[in-house]
């Protein structure tokens, strides 16, 4: 196995500087030396310029291993040159039963839809593939062809969901403003979700931004009341200037969530603070019910009983 590894990494070093010619070398001589599988098809396949020898290949590679994702995705394309778009479908769509969040598949099966004159077809997939990857060039260019071929109507609801998973994308990355920017556009399309409040909250919280952070924090729960995120973000931001406010917070995250470690932490922290270590120390149980090697748990619960209670 890890002479194969080595041989794939050494072709896809080749294919990159596309040098195709080497390749084929390690191809036809070390990787097949190691057996016919489905990798030395699919990189035959990869450098192969006949689209029906592309395609049989691929077809080898994929009867060797039937759930090849890259030999589906791959062959799709082929087919789609070779303007067999049903085939080129029903890869695409094999590919996305195999892996439900593969942007790739989405892209170019909306890219087939778009060869075949289905236009709405194209746009669900482009859409589906920009909310799975939203700074996806090529499916945020190939949507915007489409555009530009016929006049559709980009409507609110995925105008809403693409700049709240740009803004959760770029909060991911560290990009605190940048996705503060995104969130704020998402909010001009529904300004009563719960959910871009929500992540507006976490931005904030995440520039050390507490107060604004708290505010959009409160919008969303008095929107949505079933947010035990929001609550124990919230009750960590109210931890050191309303300690009961906090805990009230914690208790409503643990009461939507019972089995939510964090939250019973900062609420065991929270009665340790007041003093309160009975109740710390229930709480701290709960949570080594739940993970019995929670360290932090064991070592604060041996604190309370050693230094503050008899």
């Amino acid at each position: 196995m890890k002479d194969k590894n080595k041989i794939i990494n050494k072709i896809d070093k080749c294919l990159n500087a596309n040098d195709y010619e080497y390749a084929r070398k390690i191809i036809e001589n070390d990787l097949k030396r190691l057996g016919c599988d489905e990798n030395y098809y699919f990189y035959l396949a990869l450098i192969t310029e006949n689209l029906e020898t592309k395609r049989d290949l691929y077809t080898k590679a994929i009867a060797i291993k039937p759930d090849f994702l890259d030999a589906y995705i791959n062959r799709g394309l082929v087919n789609n040159e070779l303007q067999d778009y049903e085939s080129s479908l029903k890869d695409y769509d094999t590919a996305i039963e195999l892996d439900s969040a593969c942007a790739l598949a989405y892209n170019n099966r909306g890219y087939t839809k778009y060869k075949q004159k289905n236009y709405k077809g194209a746009l669900d997939d482009y859409n589906k593939a920009i909310f799975l990857s939203p700074k996806f060039k090529m499916a945020i260019d190939n949507k915007a062809q489409l555009f530009m071929k016929v006049c559709l109507e980009d409507d609110k609801d995925f105008s809403e969901k693409y700049y709240l998973s740009l803004g959760i994308y770029e909060i991911n990355q560290g990009n605190y403003t940048d996705a503060l920017n995104s969130l704020n556009e998402a909010l001009k399309f529904n300004p009563e979700s719960a959910e871009i409040y929500f992540y507006i909250g976490v931005a904030y919280h995440s520039l050390s931004k507490k107060e604004m952070a708290c505010e959009n924090y409160t919008k969303a729960l008095k929107i949505n009341k079933n947010m035990p995120d929001a609550y124990f973000n919230r009750g960590q931001l109210l931890f050191e200037s309303d300690i009961n406010a906090a805990i009230d917070d914690f208790v409503s995250a643990i009461a939507l969530d019972s089995k939510f470690i964090d939250a019973y932490y900062s609420l065991a922290a929270a009665q340790k603070k007041l003093g309160r270590y009975a109740e710390a120390v229930k709480n701290l149980d709960k949570i080594i019910e739940l993970e019995p090697d929670a360290v932090n748990a064991k070592a604060l619960k041996k604190l309370i009983l050693s230094k503050y209670t008899v």
